[in-house]
């Protein structure tokens, strides 16, 4: 690290107009997100010339700063110099939701709304996967599945998916400034057993005698983030109305009676029908040819990486497949992609002349692959940059995707590939997932070999 992160903090803060221009930030695995009160103050160019900066990425109004694997020491940083001016209270939150907003287009405020929702989440994504890798693998080296602790480290992996709605309630509080136990308590209705049972006979379920839709609610994610949306509309609402002596008791009351009957009877099953429109794109092509759809994701996802919109497509279809069917094999398609990206950079190690573009070639290509496919530095510091290799990346990614497509492959936990999460990729069409990863590595390699780079760039 050419720089300690309390001094990259500084310079990325300085030239975004400095920490009272921070409406909003935080990170997820790689990117440092900032939302701004003015983005007339940012400098990308400069942010981008500064060490350690791989790239500034743009997405609905959000400036997404790469970092890789320090960002963590650099939030911190960061968060300490700004100090409580990015963060929203009661008293000020009117004031900065009717703050002037940049223009921004609806498909770029959804994609950037549901990334920053479902962005938090990702940590315990990742957790829950490897903690049921361990079980598969446990599993794999003969230890019987009826073992208690395998059976409990099972239940633990599978936890996130069974709550789901749950854990985007408590990131969209966060991300709207509405009250998070009140929405935690509202939204966890929807998956309460004692609301889910009162359809179990079949009778008609009413609400002030409007009846109430029977929906499976526990892999939905709309529901959760209208639910929060509207929540924190109703809270300025009934702080605005009620006097301060009131306001403690009857501000969380009174949202909560308003949301809940609009909750079950128009807002969530109106989500999860949404919800389930957009994931059935997906579903579609993939019932309609494994084949193609296997080819369209692996082809364009790491083309989605750069715009962050992966991440509203794994909370929206990855995750909900999980959920409802304990299995996902249509997003997953995605996987011989991330090895790609590794022997895109391999191919520029062994082809370039240059000794530095070598060694960085071959430094960041090991460093994805044996971080676990955390593939945005290989991308970024040698792939993107040169251009070329990130064509036969997307062409590489395209064949693996259809094969891996064809195998009927899947996954049970949403967690990239790599050599430490395999296990949840065993199964149906495991070596089918395998031979595309081969196929669709090899192709890259031989491509990015043949075309070349232009080692003149970024000299």
């Amino acid at each position: 690290m050419a720089q300690n992160a309390k001094q990259l903090a500084e310079m990325i803060l300085q030239n975004v107009g400095g920490k009272d221009n921070v409406r909003e930030i935080s990170h997820c695995m790689t990117r440092l997100r900032l939302s701004l009160k003015d983005s007339s103050f940012v400098k990308k160019e400069e942010i981008e010339k500064i060490p350690d900066v791989m790239r500034v990425v743009v997405l609905g109004g959000q400036y997404q700063i790469v970092l890789g694997g320090i960002v963590d020491e650099v939030f911190d940083e960061a968060c300490k110099l700004i100090g409580d001016s990015a963060r929203i209270n009661a008293e000020t939150i009117q004031e900065n939701l009717d703050a002037p907003a940049e223009k921004q287009s609806v498909v770029n405020r959804l994609i950037a709304t549901i990334s920053g929702i479902v962005t938090p989440i990702i940590p315990a994504m990742l957790a829950a996967g490897f903690i049921t890798a361990i079980a598969k693998m446990a599993v794999l080296f003969g230890v019987p599945e009826t073992n208690s602790t395998i059976q409990i480290l099972t239940v633990a992996g599978d936890v996130l998916y069974g709550f789901f709605p749950i854990f985007i309630a408590w990131s969209a509080a966060k991300y709207f400034k509405a009250n998070i136990s009140v929405t935690l308590m509202v939204v966890g209705l929807l998956v309460y057993p004692s609301f889910t049972n009162l359809f179990a006979e079949g009778t008609n379920i009413t609400f002030l005698g409007i009846p109430v839709t029977n929906v499976y609610y526990g892999s939905s994610v709309l529901p959760a983030i209208f639910s929060a949306y509207l929540i924190s509309k109703f809270e300025i609402f009934f702080r605005r109305i009620l006097p301060n002596a009131l306001r403690s008791i009857f501000v969380p009351f009174l949202s909560a009676l308003v949301m809940i009957p609009l909750l079950i009877i128009v807002i969530g099953p109106i989500g999860v029908w949404g919800g389930e429109l957009f994931a059935n794109i997906f579903r579609a092509t993939y019932e309609f040819s494994p084949i193609l759809a296997g080819a369209i994701i692996g082809g364009i996802w790491q083309i989605l990486i750069i715009f962050g919109m992966h991440i509203a497509i794994l909370g929206l279809v990855s995750t909900p497949n999980i959920a409802m069917y304990g299995r996902d094999t249509i997003i997953m398609t995605h996987a011989p992609s991330l090895i790609c990206q590794v022997t895109a950079a391999l191919a520029v190690a062994l082809k370039a002349k240059d000794k530095t573009i070598k060694k960085n070639a071959l430094t960041l290509s090991l460093t994805s692959f044996f971080s676990g496919s955390v593939v945005e530095p290989v991308m970024y510091g040698v792939n993107l940059k040169y251009k070329k290799p990130m064509i036969a990346v997307c062409i590489g990614g395209a064949i693996g995707g259809a094969i891996t497509g064809a195998a009927g492959a899947g996954t049970v936990a949403a967690v990239a590939l790599s050599i430490y999460t395999f296990p949840v990729y065993l199964g149906a069409g495991f070596g089918g997932l395998m031979l595309g990863c081969l196929v669709g590595g090899a192709v890259t390699f031989i491509l990015t070999y043949i075309m070349g780079i232009d080692e003149t760039i970024g000299a």
